[in-house]
């Protein structure tokens, strides 16, 4: 894995949206398009964020602002690169981002199948709370996630 000081998180811009929408593709069955993560960058309640390496974007995540609370967009790593801890360190960056911002409580769907990405979040005290069925586009249900902060 890389060192921590090759890793770096910042804000996204319309350069990084090819790489960004290739994770997209590789990492979801239902992806969003290139127009959806371009309005993301101009979205006023909208935060979005690339993890890179030497320039290379790894990872990314959008996550809403609304009053106190916070809700967790979009979230993925490129799968070469995934079980490394960097779903994690984006995780922690978005909650350190949470608790500068005073806000009360994270939310967050999530494909009641993908048991890593379940996993992940359960290590990072997300909590089911209820479930949006047939959410998905292949009616696949989602887990409804929160976190206190």
């Amino acid at each position: 894995m890389a060192t921590e000081q090759q890793i770096k998180i910042r804000r996204a811009d319309e350069q990084d949206l090819a790489a960004v929408l290739a994770i997209e593709q590789v990492s979801f069955n239902t992806a969003w398009t290139h127009d959806f993560f371009k309005h993301e960058l101009y979205n006023p309640i909208s935060n979005f964020y690339v993890v890179e390496k030497n320039h290379q974007i790894l990872g990314y995540v959008i996550f809403w602002l609304i009053a106190d609370e916070m809700h967790i967009a979009n979230l993925a790593i490129h799968p070469q690169f995934r079980q490394v801890g960097l779903g994690s360190k984006l995780l922690n960056f978005v909650l350190d981002m949470g608790r500068q911002k005073q806000i009360k409580t994270i939310t967050l769907e999530v494909n009641e199948k993908n048991l890593p990405a379940r996993a992940l979040y359960e290590k990072m005290q997300f909590r089911v709370v209820g479930r949006r069925v047939k959410y998905y586009e292949n009616r696949d249900d989602a887990l409804l996630l929160m976190r206190y902060l």
